[in-house]
């Protein structure tokens, strides 16, 4: 009988060991659930700082275009977009920006931008201002 009774408290307290186990399983799968989606969040907001870096830094490069003549302006302005869209390239593959998911409605909306925004790049002067204008209302806010 005092075995029986020993069995059945062994019994009992390893299946309640084996549920605080699990449980402690779940929470750690739980924190590193987290912590990815953590960094998930860090990466596309890094990325999002590195993209309004670089078209801050493009804005004001192009504005430094506006002496010389108009071919000269032309050129800079040619080189400047060249430079920028080498940038935007380069952050792109540097946060595998073709990788992410869009996941959110901001995502989404970002990612439209960024397709609208390319587009400008076939324009020159003061159109291709009107369509980064234009892409900008649109889809940020």
């Amino acid at each position: 009988m005092n075995a029986w009774i020993a069995s059945l408290a062994a019994v009992c307290a390893i299946s309640l060991a084996g549920c605080n186990t699990i449980a402690g399983a779940g929470k750690d799968i739980e924190r590193g659930g987290e912590k990815v989606q953590d960094a998930a969040q860090k990466v596309r907001s890094d990325w999002r700082n590195a993209r309004d870096r670089n078209e801050r830094e493009y804005e004001t490069a192009r504005a430094n275009c506006g002496t010389g003549s108009e071919a000269q302006r032309d050129a800079c302005r040619d080189r400047t977009r060249a430079d920028y869209t080498a940038r935007m390239n380069e952050s792109r593959a540097a946060y595998r920006r073709n990788e992410m998911r869009s996941e959110s409605e901001e995502d989404r909306r970002e990612e439209a931008y960024e397709a609208a925004r390319e587009k400008c790049n076939a324009f020159r002067g003061a159109e291709e201002d009107r369509c980064v204008a234009a892409a900008r209302s649109q889809y940020r806010r």
